[in-house]
């Protein structure tokens, strides 16, 4: 059974307005995602859940299914993303056994980096396949505020520790999950059990949370997926 791509693409975005479809190196942010989903599945298992018009209208034009409105309830700023996926999945009535991604229409990643998931995730069918990056910063090195406007270290007994030395630390770089449609099914969130991490490199793993981080995630989409592509 073909693995099934899901973007989630609500319409509010607080920080970045509209974010879904601002234009992002030409074009509307939510194409790329589509365009490297398509690389990997057919047409018809690219889906897209919106309850919003012109992000489906979006969608299509790029070459995504929108079978369905995404309920109200599921696509307000409280709404989580593990039951707006199983909505989808129980919409379309996929097989308990199909490899099911959930991508984030932010994630502008290369077909080459969905397929690699999608194939470490039939390894792990019992799993979650979760994109992660690395902290360039060792958290003994984190500095917080202390007194009198003046900041100090939060951890203060790895003071003498070479960097080299601290061990390494991950964060769920918000990108991708994969999971069987009964995985999903059986999970409130993504991370609620231990899973299979597969590991972005540095570049793919920048946030589009702020107006800043746009630029910033443009250059280094041109730099990594636009010139080699």
């Amino acid at each position: 059974m073909e693995p099934v791509i899901i973007i989630p693409a609500r319409g509010g975005s607080t920080r970045i307005v509209r974010k879904n479809v601002k234009i992002f190196n030409g074009a509307p942010m939510i194409h790329w995602p589509i365009s490297a989903a398509l690389g990997c599945v057919s047409p018809k298992n690219v889906i897209v859940s919106t309850e919003d018009r012109e992000i489906a209208e979006v969608a299509v034009s790029a070459g995504a299914s929108v079978p369905f409105t995404r309920p109200a309830e599921l696509a307000d700023d409280h709404a989580g993303t593990a039951p707006a996926i199983v909505h989808a999945l129980d919409a379309l009535e996929i097989a308990d056994d199909t490899a099911a991604m959930c991508l984030y229409p932010t994630a502008p990643v290369p077909s080459s980096t969905l397929a690699a998931a999608l194939a470490l995730a039939e390894e792990h069918p019992d799993d979650f396949v979760i994109s992660v990056g690395r902290h360039r910063s060792p958290h003994e090195r984190c500095v917080v505020p202390g007194s009198e406007g003046r900041m100090v270290l939060e951890d203060s007994t790895a003071l003498l520790s070479r960097t080299q030395d601290l061990p390494q630390r991950y964060f769920d770089a918000g990108k991708f999950y994969v999971a069987s449609a009964a995985t999903w099914r059986s999970r409130t969130t993504m991370m609620a059990e231990p899973f299979v991490p597969f590991f972005l490199p540095d570049w793919a793993t920048v946030d589009m949370d702020e107006p800043d981080d746009w630029p910033v995630a443009e250059a280094l989409h041109r730099a990594f997926v636009m010139e080699d592509g």
